[in-house]
């Protein structure tokens, strides 16, 4: 039986006791060592982008597993189909016998390149990809309850309203049915390193759990976190909040904490400029899924900041 200390160091970052490894010490238990990203790709230019950032958590973490999910569907070609719809029954076999089969066929192999190409640099990577039919709101959060992550990443796109529109739609619809922690990453952002990440907080009493949440992901980063508070002409009330807050994590904080209390009618377009002059390289903040306690936790908030944002977003789940 392992001694009850254990479960206290039992973290997804190298955990130790007097320097030596617990992976060493303790073998039989590597599994519960295991830093599982769940990763849905859509096969375009920007499957590459979304895995490089999701990757850059697996060379921090002593062992990771990390899933490659495509969800493919149904799509006419009309020049391979001609006028087949005239007869129903010709249609029907057209769909199942070209179809299908084609679009299957066309994911595999685009998959497996996509597996291939990580496999060959991130040799210590636990690496697995599924390859799923139906509509990637129903395949992930399916996914997410076999696979259980840890973390799911997410390409967003804003090139256009229409792509931005469906695009978030998809991320905002996982944000609501899952728990676990979602990172969107904008298609246009190409850096990989965290150094600096903003916590957006509503002093609202899930900010302990969900801060205690981000300094483990971004500890080996050596990341510094800005907690930002936004308000409209602030007041003494709430730095007295905010200073309660630095109090209370002051004790257990394993990484370096910045308070600021901001001005703004506009809490997303607050968070944004604070984004764009401090040099942030990503945003976090929590929402509730069925309330609407606060700015913060609002969904909608967390929607606009997934459609608008230009750095990665962690959204992180309160406590109902």
């Amino acid at each position: 039986m392992e001694p009850p200390f254990f479960a206290a160091f039992v973290t997804w970052f190298e955990p130790n006791y007097n320097g030596v490894p617990l992976r060493i010490l303790y073998p039989n238990l590597t599994a519960l060592l295991m830093f599982r990203i769940l990763v849905p790709v859509d096969l375009t230019e920007n499957a590459t982008k979304v895995c490089d950032f999701a990757l850059a958590f697996s060379r921090h973490a002593s062992h990771t597993q990390m899933v490659l999910l495509h969800c493919y569907q149904d799509y006419l070609d009309e020049s391979t189909t001609g006028n087949a719809f005239s007869d129903p029954a010709s249609a029907s076999e057209l769909v199942t016998d070209r179809v299908l089969l084609r679009n299957q066929q066309e994911a595999e192999e685009k998959l497996d390149k996509l597996y291939l190409a990580i496999r060959k640099t991130h040799r210590h990577l636990q690496l697995e990809r599924v390859l799923m039919y139906g509509l990637p709101e129903e395949c992930i959060k399916e996914e997410v309850q076999r696979f259980k992550p840890d973390l799911l990443v997410m390409a967003t796109k804003g090139e256009s309203n229409i792509a931005r529109t469906f695009f978030g739609t998809v991320s905002t619809n996982i944000i609501k049915e899952v728990t676990v922690p979602v990172l969107t990453v904008p298609a246009t952002y190409d850096n990989t390193t965290i150094k600096r990440v903003l916590y957006a907080t509503d002093f609202d009493k899930s900010d302990t759990a969900a801060l205690n949440t981000l300094q483990q992901l971004v500890q080996p980063f050596g990341a510094v976190i800005e907690c930002v508070h936004v308000a409209d002409e602030p007041n003494s009330s709430e730095q007295a909040e905010l200073e309660a807050l630095r109090q209370k994590l002051q004790q257990t904080a394993t990484s370096n904490l910045n308070y600021t209390l901001l001005d703004g009618a506009d809490v997303a377009d607050a968070l944004q400029r604070f984004v764009t002059e401090q040099a942030i390289d990503m945003l976090a903040l929590t929402t509730r899924s069925r309330t609407l306690l606060g700015s913060l936790l609002n969904p909608s908030l967390a929607k606009r900041m997934v459609l608008e944002s230009q750095v990665p977003l962690l959204i992180l789940h309160a406590a109902e």
